[in-house]
């Protein structure tokens, strides 16, 4: 038998708990394909739930329960296809009143709505940061880098440019009404 590459990695699940793991990856295989390609459950060795100490060999986890994961050595691509370009800045409305904040690879001209249509089920995140719930302020609260999330787990996206863009009209319209 074959032996594959073991990866680790940091799992935050739809309950706010996080877990750390070993799993077993083709070589050159990508995070989101990697959880994508799972029916049900994903293989866990030396899984350690943070924050309880808890430490098992072993376990099987429920792919439906991942918010996001992500690579812990950043050895792990998020996507198969080739990134040339830093993506488009969006924010995502997450489960639990999670915001969360980086780019998606998205082409030029592509609608987000298109994009996420035919996104795998986990869609790559590049530059992810958790971002305080509640407006405003919004702060940074953890830098995450690169994940992949969960589109079951997903509510809402927004591309913050146009977000941004939206803000600044409003804003010249209301002075102009004074």
């Amino acid at each position: 038998m074959e032996s594959r590459p073991t990866r680790r990695l940091r799992i935050f699940l739809r309950d706010f708990r996080m877990l750390e793991a070993t799993v077993s990856l083709a070589e050159g295989q990508a995070l989101a394909s990697y959880f994508a390609n799972r029916k049900s459950y994903v293989n866990l060795s030396a899984a350690r739930w943070t924050g309880t100490g808890d430490d098992v060999k072993h376990a099987v986890l429920k792919v439906e329960q991942v918010l996001w994961a992500a690579s812990l050595d950043g050895d792990i691509p998020l996507t198969s296809a080739s990134v040339s370009s830093a993506g488009r800045a969006v924010e995502m409305q997450l489960d639990g009143g999670l915001l969360l904040r980086g780019a998606l690879i998205l082409s030029d001209q592509q609608r987000l709505s298109d994009y996420l249509e035919i996104a795998s089920p986990f869609v790559p995140v590049m530059n992810a940061q958790l971002l305080r719930s509640g407006r405003p302020p919004k702060k940074v609260n953890v830098e995450l880098g690169g994940v992949v999330v969960n589109q079951e787990a997903i509510q809402a996206v927004w591309e913050v440019d146009a977000q941004e863009l939206a803000r600044e009209r409003a804003a010249g319209d209301h002075s102009r009404t004074r």
